[in-house]
């Protein structure tokens, strides 16, 4: 049985289990097909729960799992909507280290060799250009909008 895999609709800007995925009899893994892309999506588009010191919001978000677990899930995109985007710089830089950081366990599951983000403006929106480098140097690249 596969894993499920995650379709992002970019006008949108949700993600639906592909069901056709679900009822599938293919063996696959997080390195190979749609399972790498949806294991992206969730490392990016899950709330991983901000510092401590956080206090932008009462809210610090995160998931439950993550209160014993030493590599949290998710990232800390979410706070970039608390934070005054007047330093362009600044900002997109947070949203490449944030980033990075949630897909770091590419790395570490050597799964990757390394992960590269590249943050910019699409009118307003922020675009993440994200390379990812595998073990034999092939590079794989995806591209994620986000409407502020």
């Amino acid at each position: 049985m596969a894993d499920y895999t995650l379709i992002y609709d970019e006008t949108k800007q949700t993600c639906d289990i592909d069901i056709a995925s679900i009822n599938s009899n293919q063996k696959v893994d997080v390195e190979t097909g749609q399972d790498l892309i949806t294991a992206i999506q969730i490392s990016l588009l899950s709330d991983r729960a901000a510092e401590a010191d956080w206090t932008y919001s009462l809210d610090k978000r995160g998931w439950w799992g993550d209160a014993d677990n030493d590599r949290p899930l998710g990232s800390k995109l979410w706070t970039l909507a608390y934070l005054p985007a007047a330093n362009t710089q600044t900002y997109l830089g947070r949203a490449e280290g944030y980033a990075i950081e949630a897909l770091s366990w590419l790395i570490d599951d050597g799964i990757c060799k390394d992960v590269d983000c590249d943050a910019s403006y699409a009118d307003s929106d922020l675009m993440l250009n994200i390379t990812l480098t595998k073990a034999d140097n092939s590079t794989l690249q995806y591209a994620y909008l986000w409407s502020q």
